[in-house]
């Protein structure tokens, strides 16, 4: 296949994904996703965090950004390996919608049919043996498992709550928390054992098929964390180890209150003597899961938005700078696979920032429209260096959010989108037909000139508000949006296909 200089891709969170066992997993459903990209002319698939949710099942609030989400292991290829049977399994009700995730299913069966196929590995049956000796040796994941343990011991409560000596980390402790729950904490690293493995298959599969795969890199991370827990002198915490301020967001296009995330914040001046090493850590972790990263809210790196601890929205907190530019110049080693996510905040001065770090960014064409909402969101503007996105995980979907607009708003959109249809040469749409403004939107992003159109799934199969992902500055009914096979028809391939040829990204 010819390597074209502009390309496409689809977003769609592992979680989303078709399947029979409650939530998408790395198994035969994203296997079937990858061929339907394929068949479609996409070469791209970015997908959320790949962390063990905690708090409100957000793929951003984690119980280690350096773990791996053990809801997201595939069942059937544990039967195929000799480790599940059917009947482990398949008496269990994992939703009542094919079409939403049910987490407290999840949560209450997904380890336990986990802990059948691990003891079972543990007599030696299975086709993963080999390799896991080494694997155990090298400690990867033994502080993630401990802690996961931990918090099981202690009745799921935060680690500042933790029992004992276990309220301060050491390493010393953990080496005899090991000891005393060897099989407890041992099972958590096969957890992560098993999915670095599916997820291996997996990858190679994308990269014969021509896909690659984008993720992302939390910018901030949980409180209720390894990360946290071991690593605190990096985060700004009283001498009792709690936060007095968090980490938010102002009022935005997203939440007119703004956010507050609840998240802690770094400590700079700490991390900038330690040389960013915990940035650096984790990028390098997501590195060897993924083609290319997206930095999270990549403004965090540059400033951060500051409210007390008992904030309830994000009115008023301010702005404190950091280093800037060269935070990100110290753990960023490969800007090639790097991808900045600026969707919430764009000025002269991250453009310069980006310049000169040579780091591709991201636009929104649903921020363009109606074009008061920013002009760098607008196709028309899109430069090589972008990536574009018809909408994202926090956004209404194209559909949802031109049927939200007041009548002025809308009327001012469709006027727009028509004058950017005949600059790029796409058919122009008759007012009030909002099938027709989704469709122009997805081919004004196919036509721009940024490097690599993302599409979102939930855009392409033209649906509602139903199917929004998460809405920011909520808790709750989040992160449970799902697809059926039935969504990845050959009809839809065949049309994606032709709009992909038609703007010269297949």
């Amino acid at each position: 296949m010819i390597q074209r200089l502009r390309q496409s891709g689809v977003s769609l969170p592992i979680f989303s994904l078709p399947g029979e066992y409650g939530i998408g997993t790395i198994g035969k459903g994203a296997y079937e996703f990858i061929d339907f990209l394929n068949a479609s002319g996409f070469t791209y698939w970015v997908v959320l965090p790949l962390g063990p949710t905690s708090f409100g099942d957000s793929p951003f609030q984690s119980f280690s950004v350096r773990a791996l989400n053990h809801y997201f292991i595939d069942f059937d290829d544990l039967v195929t390996k000799g480790l599940l049977k059917k009947k482990d399994f398949t008496d269990i009700t994992w939703s009542s919608d094919p079409r939403r995730i049910d987490y407290q299913a999840i949560y209450k069966n997904k380890v336990d049919v986990l802990k059948i196929a691990y003891k079972r590995f543990k007599k030696g049956l299975g086709d993963y043996q080999r390799g896991y000796t080494t694997f155990l040796r090298k400690n990867r994941f033994l502080d993630y498992a401990c802690f996961m343990v931990l918090k099981e011991v202690n009745d799921g409560k935060p680690w500042n709550q933790f029992k004992g000596c276990y309220k301060e980390y050491s390493s010393d402790n953990f080496t005899k928390f090991k000891h005393d729950h060897k099989d407890e904490v041992e099972f958590y690293i096969w957890t992560q054992y098993i999915f670095l493995k599916q997820w291996e298959a997996l990858l190679n599969y994308a990269h014969e098929k021509n896909v690659k795969i984008i993720g992302e890199m939390p910018m901030h991370v949980s409180y209720d964390s390894i990360d946290v827990y071991k690593h605190h002198r990096n985060f700004i915490l009283t001498n009792l180890d709690e936060m007095e301020q968090v980490a938010g967001y102002p009022p935005d296009v997203f939440y007119n209150k703004g956010q507050v995330w609840g998240t802690p914040l770094y400590d700079f001046d700490y991390l900038k003597r330690s040389d960013y090493r915990l940035f650096r850590d984790r990028l390098d972790f997501c590195y060897d899961l993924f083609d290319y990263v997206i930095l999270d809210h990549f403004r965090g790196y540059l400033e951060n938005y500051v409210l007390p601890v008992n904030a309830k929205d994000g009115l008023n907190g301010y702005w404190e700078a950091t280093s800037g530019q060269s935070v990100v110049e110290s753990f960023v080693s490969d800007k090639e696979r790097v991808i900045a996510e600026d969707v919430d905040f764009h000025s002269e001065d991250m453009t310069q920032v980006l310049t000169g770090l040579h780091l591709k960014d991201e636009r929104v064409i649903e921020f363009g429209y109606p074009r008061e909402m920013g002009n760098y969101n607008q196709p028309i503007n899109y430069t090589f260096n972008n990536i574009s996105f018809s909408s994202t995980h926090d956004c209404l979907p194209l559909k949802a959010y031109l049927n939200s607009l007041n009548d002025h708003d809308r009327k001012l959109a469709e006027v727009q989108i028509n004058k950017d249809c005949r600059h790029f040469g796409v058919k122009e749409v008759e007012s009030g037909d909002t099938k027709g403004q989704v469709d122009a939107l997805l081919e004004l992003n196919l036509a721009s000139l940024s490097s690599i159109a993302i599409q979102s799934m939930n855009d392409l199969l033209y649906q509602g508000e139903e199917s929004r992902i998460n809405t920011p500055g909520t808790v709750g009914n989040n992160w449970v949006y799902r697809i059926t096979k039935e969504d990845l028809s050959s009809t839809n391939a065949k049309h994606l296909m032709a709009l992909n040829r038609r703007y010269g990204r297949y």
